[in-house]
């Protein structure tokens, strides 16, 4: 026992180490997170590859933008979302960042346009009602340019999209834009057509340029000479016929339209045979009528008229500018008046001025017109044939006026006071000789029936004003005299009244005795033989 506890005597003997033995297994559990991280790396993978450009587009309000809620379409499919909305520098604007899908990444181009969509209520019909229950998105049109752009402003109206839909677009022109705007309809023969895609003030600023799309296939009968007018509210025109309405429709009638028609050609032919016209005016006439007729291009530019009337008015080629000068008051005249020869409307009124004679003061009213000689077609007397325009027109205007040809102020109305002015020949109207040297030349003018009418109350009056003058001073004063005597010889104590009354004693006396006699006759109507009886025996 005593050997065993020598223990450290031994020192050569080694010393056991314990070790523990690791062994990894793989666990069940870090498969989820490593899933999770894969797919997150798959997700941003996809986002950055199917993610498009970014473009910020400038609104003028906010209202409907939501970033991360709102979205980008086109044709109803989402082509991007909105991301951020801030204001500008100047907070003048809202600036909304759209991100665009990788497949959407072309509507990034110049000339693409964006626009809110809202419920919208227009001539053309009810627009943006799924956005009362989705709430308003953000619409895109894709332009057709290749240069590329990442900021946009946008339209503050919607426009009428037109691309892929067979048809053409044409301008027309106008002073005014009136009720017409975007959707207004276009009606050929009261069927509605197309109607207006959009509209721009001139950068001269004086007219409206209208741009409106004819749908297929009625966009073959605009020609060259198709005429537009303003088809709004109601057209009444009074005639020998009577009252006339003329509207297109009902909407026309209350959100306004556009008309337009191809006017129909008229039978010349008479006219032909007489004028006789060249090989070559017959051709170049054949060309300028199948150039009317041709369809018109596109973006072809028209006047948009008035009116149905005025559209279909024939164009005056020819004009002649003439001063009338009045020395009467020209009030109830006015600029565009119509020029009449016997009911025929050959002219208007360009320009109404006032001038004097700075040495005698004279004051007369210059009022310039136009004349348009093509409007009024003479006939010859034997034949019925339409004569041709004549070769020396100052010669057959001074012949006119040898033979009484005046212009003369004429009231249109009496409602109203509108005045007009009336061609018409008067062979006792005073000389006039026409210089033709001046310009414009002067056409004789004369006073009208009403102002000599003025004039021969004016002249009645003056004389009654001398008569009563000459009454007032020469008669009136004699016949004064005269009452005067009558007056004195009528008194009570003038010899006359008293010569008067005795002679009525006279009389009254005169009268008693014939009563008596005729009395006395009457009882005894034998005195008158025997005389009268003795005073005795008349008891």
């Amino acid at each position: 026992m005593s050997n065993l506890s020598q223990g450290p005597e031994l020192p050569d003997l080694p010393s056991a180490v314990a070790q523990v033995k690791r062994h990894w297994a793989p666990q069940i559990i870090w498969i989820i997170p490593i899933v999770a991280v894969l797919v997150g790396l798959g997700l941003m993978y996809k986002a950055l590859v199917d993610r498009g450009p970014t473009i910020t587009v400038a609104f003028k309000s906010g209202d409907g933008l939501a970033a991360g809620k709102t979205f980008v379409k086109f044709k109803e499919v989402t082509i991007g979302l909105v991301k951020t909305v801030i204001l500008s520098e100047d907070h003048q604007q809202v600036i909304a960042t759209i991100q665009l899908n990788k497949d959407a990444a072309d509507f990034a181009r110049e000339d693409t346009r964006f626009w809110i969509v809202r419920p919208r209520i227009t001539a053309s019909g009810v627009s943006g009602l799924s956005t009362l229950l989705d709430g308003p998105f953000i619409s895109a049109d894709l332009g057709q340019s290749t240069s590329k752009m990442d900021s946009f402003v946008a339209l503050e109206v919607p426009p009428i999209l037109t691309d892929g839909n067979p048809g053409r677009e044409f301008i027309l022109r106008a002073p005014t834009l009136g009720s017409h705007g975007i959707g207004t309809p276009v009606y050929f023969r009261r069927l509605n057509v197309g109607q207006v895609v959009a509209y721009d003030l001139d950068k001269d600023g004086k007219n409206i340029s209208i741009k409106v799309f004819v749908n297929a296939p009625y966009d073959q009968y605009v020609t060259n000479n198709a005429r537009f007018w303003n088809a709004s509210g109601i057209d009444v025109s009074i005639n020998a016929s009577g009252i006339q309405l003329q509207t297109e429709s009902l909407v026309a009638v209350i959100a306004g339209g556009i008309a337009f028609e191809v006017p129909q050609g008229h039978d010349d032919k008479s006219e032909r045979s007489t004028n006789q016209p060249s090989q070559a005016a017959a051709t170049d006439s054949v060309q300028a009528s199948s150039s009317l007729t041709e369809r018109a291009k596109e973006d072809a530019v028209f006047t948009l008229f008035p009116t149905r009337v005025v559209a279909m008015k024939q164009p005056d080629t020819r004009t002649q500018r003439f001063v009338l000068n009045f020395k009467q008051s020209v009030r109830g005249l006015s600029v565009g008046a119509p020029v009449e020869f016997r009911g025929v409307n050959l002219g208007e009124v360009v320009s109404i001025e006032t001038a004097m004679d700075p040495q005698t003061y004279e004051v007369i009213q210059p009022v310039e017109i136009f004349l348009y000689p093509d409007r009024l077609k003479v006939r010859s007397l034997k034949s019925g044939a339409i004569l041709p325009p004549p070769v020396n027109e100052v010669e057959r205007l001074k012949a006119l006026i040898k033979k009484g040809f005046r212009a003369q102020m004429q009231t249109a109305s009496f409602l109203t006071g509108q005045q007009y002015i009336s061609l018409d020949f008067f062979p006792d109207a005073p000389k006039f000789t026409f210089n033709p040297s001046v310009y414009p030349p002067e056409l004789p003018v004369i006073p009208n029936a009403l102002e000599d009418a003025e004039k021969t109350v004016a002249s009645v009056l003056k004389k009654t004003d001398r008569l009563v003058t000459k009454l007032d001073e020469k008669i009136i004063p004699d016949f004064d005299k005269t009452l005067k005597n009558i007056n004195a010889i009528t008194e009570s104590d003038s010899p006359l009244i008293t010569d008067m009354r005795d002679s009525m004693r006279e009389l009254t006396k005169a009268a008693t005795s014939i009563k008596t006699l005729t009395d006395m006759l009457d009882q005894q109507p034998q005195s008158l033989i025997f005389g009268k009886p003795a005073e005795g025996s008349k008891k």
